[in-house]
């Protein structure tokens, strides 16, 4: 490892009997993984490792890691964008139907009693059995997507690294592009135009709901608006995610105030209108007061003095014959 424009040498490592070696770099930079495939004694087959650098810590300090199944085929590595874990999906060596695993790991953990930080790998879990060939982490890290892409014809599962917990499993059927928009809330999915069939697109929150569906023949890509720079520094970011909780608890409080206000507001303005209708009712009623002293006047002493229709109803009862049927005797 070189840093530039110095040209200072900040690491070296000798690998050999090499098959294969791929670079993963951090989105930030701070770590290097380097996942090589070594023949075996014997030169017949392959096995896989891992080297993994930190490279924004002094001397860059390195380690080795290896899987339990050594000779599992390893499909995808993939770092946290923001934070410090990473994930490996790997085919095991025994018949397993087309499943594969995926084994979570974090470069560094703190405990939470004490606050002290252990820098060094650790393995968080494994999730075995799994219908995933591609995994796609949330630009704001903490949630990643699993998917069963192409012959796994569009498997989802929305995990939760942070909590480590399966939000929820679904289908886009022959699904070919997962993408995360920049703020990490929602996620597309989409089929294009290498299918002829069930083109277009779907969109998700970040927890696995799906909020519409859209299709559309020749369908060909699918990009997020991108979104500007934050204002804030890497530093002001740490401590706004080190304080969440503080921060969290002031905006709760201000929500509160402002409900209470539209609280209030809305029982003034119920307040205003019952104050209306009983205007409008004490103008009625008097105006029905009014009109029913001047019917009684002109009704004369000999009239109804109630102005309720059914007291000044009179009901009689008649009764009628009819003839049903008029047969003649002849003698």
């Amino acid at each position: 490892l070189v840093e530039f424009p110095s040209r200072k040498d900040i690491r070296q490592k000798a690998l050999f009997s090499v098959a294969e070696a791929a670079l993963n770099w951090h989105p930030q930079g701070t770590y290097l993984g380097v996942t090589v495939d070594r023949y075996t004694k014997t030169r017949k087959s392959t096995y896989t490792g891992f080297e993994l650098f930190r490279v924004a810590e002094k001397d860059c300090p390195m380690e080795v890691l290896e899987l339990q199944d050594k000779k599992a085929r390893i499909i995808c590595f993939a770092w946290e964008p923001k934070g410090h874990r990473f994930c490996i999906v790997s085919a095991p060596s025994e018949i397993s139907g087309g499943r594969t695993t995926v084994d979570f790991y974090s470069m560094l953990t703190t405990d939470p009693k004490t606050g002290t930080v252990d820098r060094k790998v650790k393995h968080l879990t494994t999730l075995k059995s799994r219908q995933c060939n591609a995994v796609y982490w949330s630009p704001a890290g903490k949630h990643i997507v699993l998917a069963g892409l192409k012959s796994m014809n569009g498997q989802l599962e929305f995990y939760n690294v942070e909590e480590l917990e399966s939000m929820a499993q679904s289908e886009h059927f022959m699904c070919t592009d997962v993408d995360w928009d920049p703020t990490g809330r929602f996620i597309s999915t989409s089929v294009t135009s290498v299918h002829q069939m069930e083109n277009g697109y779907n969109l998700w929150s970040f927890s696995g709901k799906m909020l519409s569906r859209t299709p559309r023949d020749r369908f060909l890509q699918y990009l997020w608006r991108p979104r500007p720079p934050s204002l804030l520094g890497e530093k002001k970011e740490a401590e706004i995610a080190k304080n969440l909780k503080s921060y969290a608890k002031r905006y709760e409080d201000e929500d509160e105030r402002l409900r209470e206000k539209q609280d209030t507001n809305l029982a003034s303005h119920r307040k205003r209108l019952m104050d209306e209708f009983k205007g409008w009712e004490k103008r009625i009623m008097e105006r029905r007061a009014f009109e029913a002293k001047e019917r009684r006047s002109l009704r004369g002493p000999n009239g109804y003095i109630s102005d309720d229709e059914v007291e000044g109803t009179i009901e009689e009862e008649m009764e009628a014959e009819e003839v049903l049927e008029v047969r003649e005797e002849v003698e």
